[in-house]
Parts: C-alpha cells; structure tokens; sequence
C-alpha cells in the first residue's frame, strides 16, 4: 500500500497509535475529530491493510536479563540461502533478518543474555547447513534505537519546506 492511498486521519491515527499504542478509540476520536466508530473503522482497515502490522509493548531487553546485543553478518552459499533465511527466522533470539546488499548476504539482530549465550547462538548459526561464515559485531552502547516512524502529512511537508525556502 502505498503511503498516497492514506488521507490525513490515518495518518494522524498512525502517529497517535505510534506515541500510544494503548490509546482508546474515544481518546484517538477526540484527538482527530472523529466518531469513535469511524475512527474504530480506520484501524481496523490499517491492521487489515498491514500498514499497522501489530500493536506490542516495547520492553526494555536489559531489565529482562538480555544485556547483549550483537548484529552478525552472515555468508551462505547460494542454493541454500532461502533455507538459511527460514531457520534464522525460527530462532527466538534472532529478533531481525535482513537481506542485504555488499560483502555479506544478510545482517541479523540478535540479543542475549551473555557472551557465553552469544556464543551458543553463533555456534548453532555456524552449524546451518548453508552457512559460509559470520562476522559478529558486539554492541557496546545503543546511542538511538526508535520504533515509530516519522509521519508527517502532506500539509505539514509543504509547510516545512516553504520554511526551508525563507518562507513562512
């Protein structure tokens, strides 16, 4: 879906649901001056359409134990990579699978308990039938790690824009 096929009350129920998922059809169609029946409308027509994928709480990963946080870059050969990509997938402590362009065939987000458990994960990767090699980099600090998008309507680009030109 492209963003195009969204109007301005999407869009300003996107950002609402982005700051508070936990937000209530009433709370959202006092926000947007909207009924709270066309506003429940919306949302199910976005979580329909999967522009709104699922509404989850962001957990802080340290607080449950999960201190480390490792992007690995992995090498497969060729006609097993499809495979490659389904066990990764499957793996609960792989929380993102990309495919990618460059020296490697796909990055992976993984987080772990301790060094040791990221060892244990990298063992299992390295023992996927497919697997070439894997380049580890150990996250030290998160400086800036955002979930939500920065929506902005088509009004709101328009008038950022003339501000950039001098305008007002």
């Amino acid at each position: 879906m492209k963003r195009g096929s969204l109007d301005q009350k999407d869009l300003q129920i996107l950002q609402i649901l982005q700051e508070n998922g936990r937000a209530s059809y009433s709370e959202i169609a006092k926000r947007i001056g909207m009924s709270e029946a066309a506003v429940y409308a919306r949302v199910q027509k976005l979580l329909r359409l999967k522009v709104v994928k699922r509404i989850q709480a962001i957990i802080d990963s340290e607080k449950l134990g999960y201190g480390v946080t490792a992007f690995i870059m992995i090498n497969a050969q060729p006609p097993k990579y499809e495979k490659v990509l389904e066990s990764l997938s499957s793996m609960p402590e792989v929380l993102e699978v990309h495919d990618v362009t460059g020296e490697h065939y796909c990055l992976i987000k993984v987080r772990a308990r301790s060094n040791e458990e990221l060892a244990g994960i990298l063992d299992e990767i390295g023992r996927l039938d497919g697997v070439i090699s894997t380049e580890t980099k150990i996250v030290l600090r998160t400086i800036k790690e955002r979930y939500d998008l920065p929506i902005v309507s088509s009004d709101s680009a328009r008038k950022a824009s003339r501000r950039g030109r001098g305008g007002s």
